[in-house]
């Protein structure tokens, strides 16, 4: 049950109190009946993945990694949309701190990437029958882009941001220390795709497709009738916080703009391309994504914004969990926190599933052993999800202090290295060596001026690294492609 100043709060409309984060105490305050809510939740996840254990480990290896490439359109839909969505408690955080700029820089630009990816690529990587994104740098750029690729490919899709948020959730509603709660919460999320492979994650990411949807829209009619409409927000947001793009500068809505096509090098994207059963499912399911996403959008953008008017000072990572701690009755706070859990735990077993796939499939099978058994691979890619979920738990301990800087700063690596030799080598230019140099290239730039900024002078602060990244990439690629003509 809530305190009892947060009962007074509920009914003058006034949720200014400040919760204290250093505490052992829950920062959820939930029924019973919350509790068994999450208990179904998580006993159903288990029971989907044990169900298709008995099935996925003696079928061959393209069933355990691709669903033997039957994706229909309502899977593909309901797990491209859990599994990318996993950052609730980031884009909490962006609108909390930062205002509507969040639809802008989280929302707008992505989805023309969106858009890209289903005109330009879905219906191509379909047809092309490969098993991951490094396979396909292979294809494009041959056995130094592929190995290259394999070791960007797993750096990018460690879950460390969504491994810190599921332990953030489980610290709201048990108190627990954050490391407890991260390991307790990652065992769970990654137990039913270790047992039942990709087609147990298809599966429990549809459930959790059903949840999060009425998650993401469950808070805002108790927000806007609890505290008040427009009018309300108007008052107690800081200045600023309603400009469509905030404080930002030109140059961080444009930085974003090009995090955003890391979409088109994701390997999460690629992996349900391939596993789909047509082209024409690849790209209509996408086009279907994005009017959820668009939905989801504003649902989070207007709860980080209720939340900073009614909760000022609080973490922004914890905002759009206490406010709906703080808007929602006992009952409902259960299946919001089931939708929370689902949200994080889609992204968290996806990406988890890629990273293994990286080990099993890209380094194991492709560069180790290349006459390794469908069995082994199986093996490989169970002991590789163990192996991706234990070094996201520790660097998620490391990077604790923002959701945010932790995807900008990955997604600026990998964007930087892999996007100019995927996009150029799929539209056809394939100079030699130009793949390698090129993905080369936009590490040292991106690294080079990441440590100009932290050790050089003001100039570099001007310009963030993944512009330099990206023009290093172009300017590599380029120079081959014309040693190549001559």
């Amino acid at each position: 049950m809530p305190h009892d100043s947060q009962m007074t709060a509920a009914a003058t409309g006034d949720f200014g109190y400040i919760p204290d984060v250093t505490t052992g105490a829950p920062l959820l305050h939930l029924g019973a009946l919350d509790a068994v809510v999450i208990l179904v939740y998580f006993g159903a996840a288990l029971l989907i993945g044990w169900r298709f254990s008995r099935r996925a480990s003696a079928r061959p290896a393209e069933d355990f990694l691709l669903a033997g490439r039957r994706l229909t359109l309502p899977l593909f839909v309901g797990s491209l949309v859990a599994s990318w969505y996993g950052g609730l408690l980031g884009v909490g955080e962006i609108a909390y701190a930062d205002g509507m700029v969040n639809w802008i820089s989280q929302g707008g630009f992505w989805y023309l990437a969106y858009l890209l990816f289903a005109f330009l690529l879905a219906g191509r990587l379909s047809r092309s029958r490969q098993t991951t994104l490094p396979d396909q740098l292979g294809e494009l750029h041959g056995p130094r882009a592929r190995l290259l690729g394999t070791v960007l490919n797993f750096v990018n899709v460690v879950p460390i941001s969504y491994v810190l948020s599921l332990g953030l959730v489980v610290h709201l509603f048990t108190g627990w220390p954050l490391a407890l709660c991260i390991i307790v919460g990652t065992s769970l999320g990654g137990a039913y795709s270790i047992a039942g492979g990709f087609r147990a994650v298809i599966y429990v990411e549809l459930m959790q497709f059903a949840l999060m949807c009425f998650a993401v829209a469950v808070v805002i009619p108790f927000a806007v009738f609890g505290l008040g409409g427009a009018e309300y927000l108007r008052l107690h947001l800081p200045a600023g916080h309603l400009s469509p793009v905030g404080r930002y500068s030109a140059q961080e809505l444009a930085v974003w703009a090009l995090i955003a096509l890391s979409t088109l090098v994701d390997p999460g994207w690629y992996q349900r391309c391939y596993a789909a059963e047509s082209p024409r499912v690849a790209r209509t399911g996408i086009l279907c994504a994005v009017g959820f996403w668009m939905l989801f959008d504003v649902c989070t953008t207007f709860a980080g914004l209720y939340a900073r008017a009614a909760l000022p000072g609080v973490d922004p990572k914890l905002a759009y969990p206490l406010l709906a701690d703080a808007v929602l009755p006992v009952g409902l706070k259960g299946v919001f926190v089931v939708g929370l859990l689902a949200t994080v735990m889609s992204s968290l077993d996806a990406y988890c599933f890629v990273g293994a796939m990286s080990l099993s499939h890209d380094l194991f099978r492709r560069t180790l052993r290349p006459g390794a058994s469908d069995r082994s691979l199986v093996r490989a890619t169970r002991i590789g999800i163990v192996a991706t979920a234990t070094l996201a738990m520790a660097l998620a301990l490391v990077f604790d202090r923002s959701i945010k800087s932790i995807w900008k700063t990955v997604g600026s690596l990998t964007t930087a290295a892999i996007l100019v030799p995927t996009a150029l080598g799929l539209a056809g230019w394939r100079p030699r060596g130009a793949g390698f140099a090129s993905m080369v290239s936009g590490i040292v730039g991106t690294i080079g001026w990441a440590a100009a900024r932290q050790w050089g002078g003001p100039w570099a602060l001007r310009l963030e690294a993944l512009v330099p990244g990206l023009v290093c990439s172009l300017a590599a690629y380029a120079a081959a492609g014309l040693r190549g003509r001559r």
